[in-house]
């Protein structure tokens, strides 16, 4: 099996942790070192913080979904374009109406690999692209 090809099985599995519902799933993948950087909420060093973060992602949307949907191969890592989507929990997000409704965002992630685990992951997204998802905004 080439590099691309394993990396993108690593990344799939990544993906189903952050998809998993358990704040523990995706560790296998992620370097215990990893950073993980997201436009909108910040820098997350270290596997605790990432799990802190990613369990207080889960507390406001537990059916949380990140879908890939494409692959492009670097030199050090993958690009990934995926769907990430989840329902309204929190009344005080996006008022109680929405609660249950399942919105969603297109994310790119560029994935650096140290060996078979990921040590970086910068994720883009809109900030606003949930409530647009939700016909809450324009």
């Amino acid at each position: 099996m080439d590099l691309t090809q394993r990396r993108i099985e690593i990344a799939t599995a990544l993906f189903a942790g952050w998809s998993s519902g358990n704040p523990d799933a995706p560790e296998p993948y992620f370097h215990p070192e990893g950073v993980l950087m997201d436009v909108c909420s910040g820098t997350f060093e270290g596997w605790p913080a990432i799990r802190a973060y990613f369990a207080s992602a889960l507390a406001r949307s537990q059916d949380l979904r990140r879908v890939p949907e494409g692959f492009w191969s670097r030199a050090d890592g993958l690009a990934v374009h995926y769907v990430m989507s989840g329902p309204v929990a929190n009344p005080a997000t996006f008022g109680a109406e929405h609660v249950g409704r399942t919105w969603q965002v297109e994310v790119v992630s560029l994935l650096t690999f140290d060996g078979e685990r990921v040590i970086l992951e910068r994720d883009y997204h809109d900030r606003g692209a949930r409530a647009r998802s939700l016909g809450i905004a324009p």
